[in-house]
């Protein structure tokens, strides 16, 4: 399994060239849409905000277990 948060959709073959079953990225571009089909390999594009917040959060919170640093997530999706 291959993982690229953000807008990954050009990495379809590197992650089908490194042998993943499944790539999980951020938005798909037309460009890139039919590759995974072609190629035989399952994709989940999962918006690319989405795909971006839980790293963050994932180091906020870990920030604040380690050295009590208090944080607050604003959440402002852009709905692309």
């Amino acid at each position: 399994m291959g993982v690229v948060s953000g807008g990954g959709a050009g990495d379809v073959g590197l992650a089908n060239a490194l042998g993943c079953d499944l790539y999980i990225t951020g938005e798909p571009s037309h460009a890139h849409y039919h590759e995974p089909f072609e190629l035989g390999l399952n994709v989940i594009f999962a918006g690319h905000y989405d795909s971006e917040t839980f790293g963050v959060k994932a180091l906020a919170a870990r920030l604040e277990e380690e050295f009590g640093l208090p944080w607050v997530f604003l959440a402002h999706p852009t709905g692309l």
